[in-house]
């Protein structure tokens, strides 16, 4: 899933993997081929990489790290929302989710 929704998110920003690479800070001489095994699924990046990552193409590194397709697309609606949106889905979420539970 993070190997699709990397290079996804990326298409989307219009970056190339060489451009992507430069802008997390490898080194000129691995820019390209570190960003490709990353999506490929043949490297891992540590976290603070899959951060910056996430941070330059303008995605949470939730999105790229949800279990399914449905959470990360909940994560990066959710992220466009103004913070006050975002309080005010939350407190709903909280309050159905303790109903739902007292509910017989």
């Amino acid at each position: 899933m993070f190997t699709r929704r990397l290079k996804e998110a990326r298409l989307a920003a219009g970056i190339s993997q060489r451009e992507l690479g430069r802008r997390i800070g490898l080194s000129e001489d691995v820019v390209s081929s570190r960003v490709t095994r990353y999506e490929l699924g043949t490297s891992e990046p540590d976290f603070g990489t899959a951060s910056r990552m996430a941070k330059e193409l303008g995605v949470p590194l939730a999105y790229l790290l949800a279990d399914t397709d449905a959470l990360a697309e909940i994560i990066l609606a959710v992220a466009r929302m103004a913070p006050a949106e975002q309080r005010k889905l939350a407190h709903e979420l909280k309050s159905e989710r303790l109903n739902s539970a007292s509910s017989p």
